[in-house]
């Protein structure tokens, strides 16, 4: 890392500004269309274990994903959603474990107002008065699928695309014939579509997920954590050789610099271990691509804080701001890097040092 720092040290200004010209150009042409091509929006529900405490999901059309567990397998998890006639349902069910390890294998039945009854779910099932039962039993895959926005895996159980027949609620219940409790998601929806405020809780959400998918949190956060370490280290030896950054707003741009490469470090580790289930899948592609931006995001930040010369002109200022936007929405960094890249633009450099 030291060696690459110096050459940092030696490349001319105007590189800098073709980095964050492809830094923008990136993420706009790449980044968000293969976010709402590859995302669900996540969900994280709880204590839904009646009709009575039914979790309500507000758009049955819009892409969601739960992430939960079955630890009432006695009552079943249940979910509602309000459908006009003729709209289309799509509802699949998945599980972070194979079924065949875990021994955990749960389905789903859709509750249909007017439809005719029948007696295919167990007795613990609620079913509202004047509804029939579509029931979908999870079956095992055998193969996990790739995951290539977390990047992550799972396995499809069971799956379901019909229009509603009738207006009205519609229910699903989450249920497992061998009444064994289990991690699962509940998919629900087609249309991919976010909020400013989702795109913005992505790196906090996939870190929810990893942990439903049963990974260990401190470990998840290990290669961003080893990537701040070893960097400063390195920005500490040279400090001692009087090569520090040259003031605050340097010392904050290389931090966020490592904290972005960090992002790139992470996202390697986590597209090994789901190949590491799912064996290597070619829409890994998309994976690179987000691990490609976090590296485009750290290097400009990085030549920034170790030369000698720029100083922080207005137009440098303004240059930190926009990749601490575009780190922030393009889930670099895990906060701490589009936040000290912002105040890396926005604070005094506290240096004499004129270029």
């Amino acid at each position: 890392m030291d060696n690459l720092i110096t050459k940092f040290d030696r490349l001319p200004i105007s590189r800098t500004r073709l980095t964050i010209f492809i830094v923008v150009l990136i993420a706009a042409s790449v980044l968000v269309p293969v976010a709402t091509t590859w995302a669900h929006s996540p969900l994280f529900p709880e204590e839904n274990h009646s009709l009575a405490t039914a979790y309500q999901i507000s758009d049955a059309a819009k892409s969601w994903a739960t992430y939960t567990v079955l630890d009432h397998p006695d009552k079943g998890a249940y979910y509602k959603f309000t459908m006009s006639s003729g709209d289309k349902i799509n509802v699949s069910l998945i599980t972070p474990d194979s079924p065949s390890n875990s021994g955990f294998l749960p389905s789903f039945a859709l509750l249909v107002p007017g439809l005719a009854p029948n007696n295919s779910v167990p007795a613990y099932i609620e079913i509202p008065i004047g509804y029939g039962t579509i029931v979908v039993n999870g079956t095992d895959p055998g193969q996990a699928t790739y995951e290539a926005f977390s990047p992550g895996w799972f396995y499809e159980l069971a799956s379901l695309t019909m229009n509603a027949p009738k207006d009205g609620t519609y229910y699903v219940v989450v249920f497992d014939n061998a009444h064994k409790s289990g991690n699962y998601g509940l998919p629900v929806g087609y249309i991919e579509e976010f909020t400013p405020r989702e795109i913005v809780m992505v790196p906090y959400n996939v870190h929810v997920v990893y942990a439903w998918e049963g990974q260990n949190q401190f470990v998840t956060l290990l290669p961003i954590i080893l990537i701040l370490i070893v960097g400063g280290i390195m920005l500490y030896w040279r400090s001692k050789q009087g090569m520090a950054p040259k003031g605050i707003s340097k010392w904050l741009a290389a931090f966020a610099g490592l904290a972005f490469l960090g992002s790139a470090a992470s996202t390697i580790y986590q597209m090994l271990l789901a190949f590491s289930v799912t064996g290597a899948k070619g829409e890994a592609v998309f994976t690179l691509l987000f691990v490609t931006i976090s590296i485009v995001l750290g290097v400009p930040t990085l030549m920034y804080a170790v030369r000698d010369k720029p100083t922080l002109t207005p137009w440098r200022r303004a240059a930190l701001i926009v990749i601490g936007m575009i780190a922030l929405f393009g889930w670099s960094g895990l906060y701490f890097g589009p936040a000290l890249a912002i105040l890396a633009a926005l604070l005094p450099p506290y240096t004499t040092k004129k270029e």
